[in-house]
C-alpha cells in the first residue's frame, strides 16, 4: 500500500511540475498549496451551507453536484491523510501486529459532558476540561465537599477547532478553587450530566505518581488503566504520545472517552510526543492544533510560566517535588525560548525547600532499543548539563515501546550526581511493543533493567530523602512487580556531603 502511495506520489509531483512551468509559483509545494486551498475551500463552503440548510449554488441540480463532488473529495482527503501519515512512517523499526483500538461511544444528550478530565493550576487550584457536540453548552462547574451539594460555582471558557472536514465540538477548560489539600470535591460540568469526584494532591509528603507514556486505546491500554485504577495514586504524568488519533480527529473523542474514568477523577499532567503533531506535506495544518485544544496544561500560571503548552512545569506536595515537562517536538538549541524559560526555571529551585526534581520529556536521552536509535541526541546536547547542574533526580521519557532503566548519567557516563534515565513507553499504543535491545550498544552498561512488555510506573516520594520506582508489567488479571528501585534524593546527598566537609574542615 505504501509502494502505491509513493508511486501516487511521483505522479502528482510530475503533474506539478507540468503546471510549473506554465503557473509562476515559487515552488511545486507552493502550486500544490494553491490548488488544495481552491478545492477544499469550495467543499468546506458547501459542508458549511449544507449544515445550515441552505443552497450553495442556488439551484437542486447544482447543489446535488457540488455535493456528490464535496463527499468525494472529503473521502480522497481522509484517505490520502491516513496513509501519507502511515507511509512517512513505514520505514521505522518493524513492529508486531498493531491491537485493535478500544473505542468508546457518547450515547448521552449532546449538552452531556464528555471526555472530562482534570489538571493542576498553581499551588490550590483544579482546571476542569471537557467536551460537549452542543456547542452553545455552558463552560461552568458546580462543586462541592458532599454528593449533590455544590456550594460553589465557576466559570470558564470554551473553543473549538476544525481539521479538514472535522469540527471538534465545544472544549470547555474551568478552573476552580482554591481547594483543599488531599479532599474529595463532587462536581458537575455544564449544569448537565453525571456527577464526578476527584480528590486533590496532597499539601506534603508522601505523595505517589503514576507514570505512563505512549498511551493510545487499544485493549492493551484498557488494561493498562485497569491496573493503575486497582491502586490508589495522587496524580499521573504522561511523557507524550496520547490518543494516537493520527489525523483521525474522532479518535481524540473516542480516547478522552476511554480515560474519562480515571483522568475526571486525578490530575493528569502531560506533555506532547510526536503523535500529537498532527500536520503533513503540502497542507501544513499548524503542528498540535488538537493537543492544545483539548489537553491545556498550566504554563500560564505559578512563579514560571513557559508562554507555551509545549513545555511547562509545576509543584507538587506542597513544593517538595518541582516537576518540568519538556517538549522534544518544540525548539530547543541555544537561544530558544524553551531553552531560556528552562534556565530560568532550574534556577528559581531552592532544593532546600524542593528535595525532588523530576524531568519528563518524550525522545529518551539514553536509549539501548532498536527504535528510535538516536534521536533525542540533539535534545540532550542541548541541555544535558542544565539539568546535571541542577541535580535533577530522575528523567522520564517515552517514544520507544518498551520499559528501560538506567544508572545515573552523565554524558553517556556512570555518574552518581546525574538523573536516573527511565524509558516508560508502554502504556497500550497500537503499534505494539520494540521487541529488540542492542547487547552491544555504546550504553548498555548503563541499562540496568530492560523488557519490552506493556504496563506503567509508580514512583512513591516518601519524604524529603526518599523514594521507591517500581515498574508493574500487565500480568493477565493484575500487573506484577518487575522491576523496584529506591532512590536517594540528590539535593540530600549534597546536604550530606557538605556536611562531611564541613566536620571535615572543623577537625582540622
Amino acid at each position: 500500500m505504501c509502494k502505491m502511495a509513493r508511486v501516487a506520489a511521483a505522479l502528482i509531483r510530475v503533474m506539478f511540475h507540468v503546471v510549473a512551468v506554465a503557473v509562476p509559483v515559487k515552488s511545486l509545494a507552493g502550486v500544490a498549496k494553491v490548488a488544495f486551498a481552491l478545492i477544499n475551500q469550495r467543499c468546506l463552503g458547501y459542508m458549511d451551507q449544507a449544515a445550515l440548510g441552505r443552497s450553495y449554488t442556488g439551484t437542486f441540480c447544482g447543489d446535488a453536484l457540488v455535493g456528490a463532488m464535496a463527499h468525494s473529495w472529503r473521502i480522497l482527503v481522509q484517505g490520502l491523510t491516513s496513509l501519507m501519515f502511515l507511509c512517512v512512517h513505514a520505514d521505522e523499526y518493524v513492529r508486531p501486529p498493531p491491537s485493535p483500538l478500544v473505542l468508546v461511544a457518547h450515547d448521552k444528550p449532546a449538552s452531556h459532558p464528555q471526555q472530562v478530565h482534570i489538571s493542576v493550576v498553581g499551588a490550590n487550584n483544579m482546571r476542569i476540561s471537557w467536551v460537549t457536540d452542543d456547542r452553545k453548552a455552558p463552560s461552568v462547574v458546580e462543586y462541592g465537599k458532599s454528593p449533590g451539594k455544590y456550594t460553589t460555582l465557576a466559570t470558564g471558557e470554551h473553543t473549538t477547532y476544525q481539521y479538514f472536514f472535522y469540527k471538534s465540538g465545544a472544549i470547555h477548560h474551568v478552573t476552580i478553587g482554591p481547594l483543599e489539600p488531599s479532599t474529595t470535591y463532587y462536581y458537575r460540568c455544564g449544569r448537565a450530566g453525571d456527577e464526578f469526584s476527584l480528590r486533590t494532591p496532597p499539601a506534603t509528603l508522601p505523595i505517589e505518581f503514576v507514570v505512563i507514556g505512549d498511551l493510545g486505546q487499544t485493549g492493551w491500554t484498557a488494561s493498562t488503566l485497569s491496573h493503575i485504577g486497582a491502586a490508589d495514586y495522587d496524580m499521573l504524568l504522561l511523557p507524550g504520545d496520547l490518543s494516537y488519533a493520527d489525523t483521525q480527529q474522532p479518535l481524540w473523542d473516542s480516547f478522552g472517552r476511554l480515560v474519562q474514568p480515571l483522568a475526571s477523577a486525578r490530575p493528569w499532567m502531560v506533555t506532547e510526543g510526536n503523535h500529537e503533531i498532527e500536520t503533513l506535506p503540502v497542507v501544513e495544518f499548524a503542528p498540535f492544533v488538537a493537543y492544545n485544544a483539548r489537553w491545556r496544561m498550566p504554563y500560564d500560571a505559578g512563579d514560571s510560566p513557559s508562554g507555551s503548552n509545549l513545555y511547562y512545569s509545576f509543584d507538587a506536595a506542597g513544593g517538595a517535588a518541582h516537576v518540568v515537562m519538556l517538549g522534544s517536538y518544540a525548539p530547543f538549541e541555544e537561544g530558544s525560548e524553551q531553552r531560556r524559560w528552562l534556565e530560568r526555571d532550574l534556577a528559581r529551585v531552592n532544593r532546600s525547600r524542593t528535595p525532588w526534581l523530576l524531568v519528563l520529556l518524550h525522545a529518551p536521552w539514553y536509549n539501548t532499543n532498536e527504535a528510535h536509535q538516536g534521536e533525542g541526541d540533539r535534545m540532550r546536547r542541548a541541555m544535558e548539563k542544565m539539568l546535571y547542574d541542577a541535580r535533577v533526580d530522575v528523567v522520564f521519557a517515552g517514544h520507544v515501546h518498551a520499559y528501560e532503566r538506567f544508572a545515573r548519567i552523565y554524558d553517556n557516563e556512570a555518574d552518581s550526581r546525574g538523573p536516573m534515565y527511565i524509558t516508560i513507553g508502554d502504556g497500550g499504543n497500537r503499534e505494539g511493543l520494540a521487541l529488540r535491545f542492542i547487547k552491544d550498544h555504546k550504553s548498555s552498561h548503563l541499562s540496568l533493567f530492560q523488557e519490552a512488555s506493556f504496563g506503567h510506573g509508580r514512583l512513591r516520594i516518601v519524604n524529603e530523602t526518599s523514594a521507591v520506582w517500581s515498574w508493574h508489567r500487565n500480568d493477565d488479571d493484575h500487573a506484577t512487580v518487575r522491576d523496584e528501585v529506591w532512590l536517594e534524593s540528590l539535593a540530600a546527598a549534597k546536604s550530606a556531603l557538605a556536611k562531611t566537609a564541613r566536620r571535615h574542615a572543623d577537625e582540622l
